[in-house]
Parts: C-alpha cells; structure tokens; sequence
C-alpha cells in the first residue's frame, strides 16, 4: 500500500478508477522501471573489477579536437585561433589513425580510392625492350675516301676528269702535270744508269757501290715526285725524259670534289681532287645521353629515308662517341651499311631506330652475336670463333667483352619493370606508392627507388621494390600530396614537415605535383574564368621561351604582369582568396623578371619558379577553358634537377632548351578544364 501511494504521489494524486485505469497504471509503472534501470541501473551491483571497467567504457569520453594551418601542417593546437607562423584561420585537423601507421603510409577507404581513380599494377619480371629512335643523315665512309693532291710543283696542263660527280675507275688517267724539277729528276736518273755502265767492271768497289746508290737515290726521287714503277723503267730503257706526268686515280669512285683547274700552277701538296668510293658509306646519327645503355659496337639498326618510302635498310654500329656535345646533349653513333647499288647519296635525311633488350645487369641481348667474336676497331667484322679483323688485322674478342650477354638466359636474368607513369621523378630522388594489403582498406607506402634506364612505357628498377609488389600507376601525385599536407615525408619534402612554397635545393621544387589541391578549393566557375588570361600569358610565355625568342618572351612576360593585376579576387571564396593572394606573391615576381630578362638564360630561370607557383595555381583552383592542359617534365633540365611546366598542347615543346632539344621530355599528366589531371 505504501508502494502505490508513492506511485500516485509520484504521478500528481493521480488515481486510476475501473479495469481500463488499472491496465494504464501497469503500463506506466513498467515504463518507470524501465527508465530508472537505464538511468541507475539496476539488480545486484557488480564487483569492483568488473564496474571500473564497465565505468571506464561508458564514461570514455571523445578525444579534444585538434587545429592546423593549411599552409604550414606542422603546426597542431588544441584550440582554433591564428597560425603563429602565417596569422591564417586555423582548420580543424579529422581524427584518423595517423599515429598507428608509418611515417609515410596513408590509408584511404576504397570511395576514395575510386574518387582519386588511384589505380596500381603489380612489378614484373620481364626482358626490358626500349626502341631507340635517332635522326641523322649519310655521309662518306672516310676510309673510302682518296685526295689527288701534287706530289711535285708544276702547271696543270690537262685534267681528264674535268667536272664534280664523275665516275674513275682506279688506275684511270686523271691529270697530265707539267714540271721543271721532274725534268730533272728524270735526268739524274739517266745519268746515273749512264755512270754505272761506263764504269763497268774495272772500277773499285767503293766506286761501283756509290754509282749504284745514286741511281737508286735518283729512282726514289722519281717515286716522290708520283711515278709508278713501270713509268721509271720506260724512263731507264728508253733514256727519254718527259716534262709531263700522269696521275692515276688510286682507287675506284666518284669525283666529289674538284679542287683545281686547267692551267693553275700548284705547290707540292696542292689538293686537285676528291674521291669517293660510294659503294659503302657511314650513317651519322643523334642518341641522347639518356639512351646510351641500351647501344652498344655491333648492334644491328634499321635506318629510313624520305627518299624511299616504306625502304628498311640495315647498318650495323661501328662507333659510339666518348663524348657528349655539351650544347645539345647528343651522342654521335656511326653506323657502317652497304651501297653497292649506290642507291643512297651522301647527306640523305634518315631516321634510324635501334630495337635493344638488356638483362638484369645491364648487358645487351642479341642472339646473333651470341659466342661471336667481334674486332674491337671495326665492329662490323663478326667472326664465329677467334681471329684476326680483315680491316686492321687486330686480333678479334668475345662478343661479351663489349657488353653483350655472353650465356644463356632464364625468366630469373629478367630486370625488374614498373610502368612509366609509377615513379614521381624529382632532381635526383625517384619516389613510388605501393598499395600494400590490409584488412583495414587500402594502405599506401612511399617508397624511394633507385631507377634503371627507361624501357619504353616501363622503368628498369635496380633496388626499392620486390617483384608481384603493387605499384601504383595512376594517382600517385595524389598520394604524395595528401602526405605532405599532413606533413610527412613525401616526394617534395623527404623528411615530413613544411615544405617551402619556393625554390628547393636538390630538386625541382613544383607546387605543381600536388594535384588534390583543386578538392581543398571548390570555386565557382567564375573564379577559373577570372584566370583564363594568366594562363593564356604564360602559355606565350611558354612558347616564346620553346622557339628561342628573347623579345616575344619579354613581351609575354609584360602582359602576364598585367593578368595578374587585373585578377578580380573579389570572385574567390574565402580560402581561395587566401590561396590566391599567396600564389600571385610568387607569380609576380617572375613575371617581371621575365619583361625585364637581359638574356634567356634569365628569362628560363624565372620561368622555371613562374612555373612552379602557375601549376599550383592549377592544381587549386583549376583551369575554364575549353582544352586540355598538360603537365610536362625534362629530366635533363636545371643541370639534371629537373624541371617541370604547363602546356597546351599535347607534344613536348621545351622551354629550357629550345630548339637544340625540343623534344626533351614526357607529358605527365592530363588536366582537363574544371577537372583534375588524369594520366
């Protein structure tokens, strides 16, 4: 009794009254009990140990939110307020599980991984093939090549092959020569032969032997002065002098130079013809430095000529140059091909191509030359077992000696490949992102490489990376980007932390990688519009610097200066305003270093930071105009650091070398407009 009247005191007196009254009353002290047992509890109260535990897990309570600066990550503070470093609004940092992971791993959920069309590919064990294309032209063999030169001081009194491109057979009469000294030469000679038959037998010994010697003195002159063996008998037997002599054609050719003419007076020495023996001539072609592992003496090319649609020719490489032209970074490579039917000219253009595999260690594959013997001078002399070179009579060597694969192969003497696209390339450092299995969804890890040569669409990888391991071919630009902003050691800051905005030592320093960036700045289509004249600006600037053009380069330079004045910020969201105003501090600056540039040299140096600050201009806010642009890279540039830049068109056109190598370089990446880059 004394239960329910607590109850009715609890409900406000209220007294329920009939059946109806009493089923209400139970369903009401039901729900009362139910609420207490959630609020207090309920039954018999659990031992200590096991109530400090529940204890613990329902009064856990959420961890404290944490602050950064979009600018400079390293900074984390336990409240919102201004960076110390910057003075820009903190953002709340999302808790993740950062601390559980490596230094640089990231893990993504599979939305997104789909979202950043993050794509891998496993590292395989294959025979690298690398197609090296050359363009060069033909020229003469030298050691074809005969000079008709005076062997004595005299008059040109008749030259028979008398114009440029006639064919001489050796031993062919070529010029009738007058001289007084050969004259003479003739008469030592006839006295000489005179002085030793009057002396006959009854002169002394000493006498006999000094006449004999003058007249083998006076035959040597003759030899000197170009006669042949035959010409001083007739001279001897018939003791006739001549005031003429001959010259005949030493080998068989065409006269591709002719360097006197009827009547001229010459000194010894004096060149009067050229010729050629066209029956086999050099091919002369331009390797760059980066394809030298994959040539080598010996190897077969297969060389084209507009002058011969569809035509495959043969050569095979007798000389590589030990150095390289400073100016345009080349490599001269010979080669040796046959003309018996003297179908190809001298200066031909030609574009030749080398198909070379290299194993593991970097040897050449070539199941010809394999357990030859090739002649170390003239490579084009290949024997199957040792001997002499028929050119120089040098004793020949192995094949293998030279570089070749010198035994035979397994799938285990295969190079390690990865794709192309996988490795982020920077300076001197070669960084990729390996998707390594996980339960808890895709966890990526950096990783620095140690680079082969480039196989075509694959690199060689020397060390870094274990076969069947997942690399990632597509997106890996965003990876890297998501790292550093959550300051960890990534392709442009090695050791985690900030990173400079500006020029970083060792390396090109491009803003430009960070590809994730256009997600942290959502603007309207107008804020890309406003910026539609800076990148048509630094396009011309661009260009200009590709064709070499100090003044249109200036000029470009001067109307990039004014687009970026003429930006209307009041168009950006607040954090792209803040983006902007910090990128139009870097962009400035180059531009007018480059309207003011005294030289290229100048202008290609503010170029290369104009770049950096415009493709992190892109990468955050993105581009409104209706074509692609194209994120392009020379390794070669900057001294070998590097360098990347922005293009419209989807052909390389380099900006730090110009026209000595225009083509220097890779498109990297794909930017469509509004949209991120995609490979």
């Amino acid at each position: 009794m004394s239960e329910h009247r607590n109850i009715r005191t609890a409900l406000g007196g209220f007294a329920p009254r009939g059946v109806r009254g009493l089923i209400g009353l139970s369903v009401i002290a039901v729900l009362a009990f139910l609420l207490g047992g959630i609020l207090f509890g309920g039954g018999d109260e659990p031992p200590a140990s096991e109530r400090s535990s529940h204890d613990h897990s329902a009064v856990a309570s959420p961890e404290p939110t944490t602050w950064t600066c979009s600018m400079h990550p390293q900074i984390k503070l336990p409240k919102p307020g201004k960076c110390p470093i910057c003075f820009m609004d903190l953002i709340p940092l999302e808790s993740d599980t950062d601390d559980e992971l490596g230094p640089r791993q990231l893990r993504l959920s599979e939305t997104a991984k789909q979202l950043a069309q993050i794509q891998t590919t496993p590292a395989k064990r294959a025979f690298a093939e690398a197609h090296v294309r050359m363009v060069g032209k033909i020229t003469y063999d030298e050691t074809k090549l005969a000079y008709i030169t005076a062997w004595v001081p005299g008059r040109l009194d008749r030259l028979y092959a008398d114009f440029t491109g006639i064919t001489v057979s050796k031993g062919d009469h070529l010029v009738d020569i007058y001289s007084p000294e050969l004259l003479a030469a003739q008469e030592e000679l006839i006295q000489a032969r005179t002085a030793v038959r009057a002396l006959g037998n009854t002169a002394s010994v000493v006498l006999q032997s000094t006449a004999k010697a003058t007249v083998e003195a006076a035959r040597d002159k003759l030899r000197l002065f170009g006669l042949a063996p035959k010409q001083i008998e007739s001279i001897e037997y018939t003791q006739k002098t001549s005031d003429h002599l001959t010259i005949y054609a030493p080998i068989g050719g065409v006269v591709v130079h002719k360097d006197a003419k009827e009547g001229m007076y010459v000194s010894t020495g004096s060149r009067i013809y050229t010729i050629a023996d066209l029956t086999k001539l050099w091919v002369t072609l331009e390797a760059y430095e980066s394809d030298l592992p994959w040539l080598c003496l010996g190897q077969r090319l297969e060389f084209t000529s507009p002058s011969f649609p569809g035509a495959h020719v043969e050569a095979i490489i007798s000389f590589i140059d030990p150095l390289v032209d400073p100016k345009t970074r080349t490599v001269k490579v010979r080669a040796v091909v046959e003309n018996k039917d003297r179908r190809l000219k001298p200066d031909m253009f030609v574009r030749g191509v080398v198909k070379s595999r290299i194993d593991s260690e970097g040897n050449i594959i070539d199941e010809y030359l394999a357990d030859k013997w090739i002649s170390p001078m003239h490579p084009e002399i290949v024997k199957s077992g040792p001997g002499k070179c028929d050119v120089c009579g040098m004793d020949l060597v192995p094949a293998a000696s030279l570089g070749y694969v010198g035994k035979a192969l397994d799938d285990h003497d295969a190079p390690l490949l990865i794709p192309a696209s996988s490795p982020l390339i920077t300076g001197k450092r070669a960084v990729v992102y390996v998707e390594i299995p996980s339960d808890d969804g895709p966890l990526f890890e950096g990783r620095e490489i140690e680079l082969g040569p480039r196989a075509g669409d694959f690199y060689i990888i020397k060390d870094g990376i274990e076969e069947g391991e997942l690399v990632v071919t597509n997106g890996a630009f965003k990876i890297d980007s998501e790292l550093q902003i959550r300051a960890k050691p990534s392709m442009m800051s090695p050791t985690g932390g900030a990173t400079m905005a500006g020029h970083q030592h060792g390396g090109s320093a491009v803003y430009a990688t960070h590809e994730t960036a256009i997600e942290h700045y959502k603007e309207e289509g107008k804020a890309r519009e406003a910026l539609t004249p800076l990148y048509a600006a630094y396009f011309d600037v661009q260009m200009a610097l590709a064709k070499d053009e100090l003044e249109d380069t200036r000029s470009a330079g001067k109307e990039l200066s004014a687009a970026i004045k003429n930006v209307d910020m009041s168009v950006f969201s607040r954090k792209g305003h803040s983006r902007w105003m910090e990128l139009s501090k870097k962009l400035s600056p180059q531009a007018n270093r480059i309207s003011t540039a005294e030289n290229i040299k100048i202008a290609r140096d503010a170029f290369f930071y104009l770049s950096e600050a415009t493709i992190g201009l892109h990468q955050s806010f993105g581009h409104a105009t209706d074509h692609d642009f194209y994120l392009t890279h020379c390794p070669m540039a900057r001294d070998g650091d590097g360098a990347y830049w922005l293009q419209k068109e989807d052909v390389v056109w380099n900006s730090f070398y110009g026209r000595s190598m225009l083509r220097c370089g890779s498109i990297k990446t794909t930017q469509s407009p509004g949209s991120e880059g995609k490979k």
